[in-house]
């Protein structure tokens, strides 16, 4: 990335998630996990900050709000909802890049540099419901050369146990769950924190491009 790409990431980051960020040169060749951990700097144990924003933010429209950050690039912004269709629904940041939810689940991403285009979860929130168990997923992306690439992948749901996450309007108590992902030429570990049903903390996987995503629910 030369210079003037640099800056003008910087100026987009700060009006929100942009469009902006690493490329990966070899595709999806490299795993999620060591991707994740050379572009963050943390590994898949480390537990989530809380990202600084207002709480006046969550405050304007509870439930409608969904604070995300870009782990590797230190960008925070809270993306309100513009579709839902059931338990699917569509979020949208200021730097106008989307996020699709699935129950809570990542399946979809638009605007990113390697965008996430579509997943098929099956079996994940059975999983988790169900207190742990195994999934099969099939990820689709946008490779380098505008290809669609589809990788299938089992993945092994664990329950960690019970931890307090803080999120904006105080601290709750959830259960911890990690999603061991597995396949041919790609693997990852997502994280999901679960309170009365719902996901309020989840760290998941966009692309070896992008990296990891955290979502707290407001």
């Amino acid at each position: 990335m030369n210079n003037f790409t640099k800056t003008l990431c910087s100026g987009l980051i700060l009006a929100g998630l942009s469009a902006c960020g690493p490329l990966n040169q070899d595709g999806l060749g490299t795993t999620f996990l060591n991707a994740g951990r050379s572009l963050t700097g943390i590994g898949a144990d480390d537990a989530p900050a809380t990202p600084a924003i207002s709480p006046a933010v969550a405050n304007a429209a509870p439930g409608d709000v969904l604070l995300v950050k870009i782990i590797a690039r230190d960008a925070v912004a809270p993306m309100t909802k513009v579709a839902q269709n059931g338990r699917n629904i569509t979020w949208i940041s200021p730097g106008q890049v989307t996020m699709a939810f699935e129950d809570g689940i990542l399946v979809g991403t638009r605007g990113l540099d390697d965008d996430l285009m579509g997943v098929d979860p099956i079996g994940v929130r059975a999983a988790l419901n169900a207190g742990g168990g195994t999934a099969q997923r099939r990820q689709s992306f946008l490779t380098s050369e505008d290809q669609i690439a589809t990788r299938d992948l089992t993945c092994d749901i664990t329950r960690v146990g019970r931890e307090d996450v803080q999120i904006i309007g105080g601290a709750r108590t959830a259960t911890k769950f990690e999603e061991d992902c597995k396949g041919p030429a790609l693997e990852f570990k997502n994280t999901y924190w679960l309170a009365g049903g719902e996901i309020i903390r989840s760290r998941q996987a966009v692309s070896a491009g992008v990296g990891f995503i955290q979502a707290d629910q407001l």
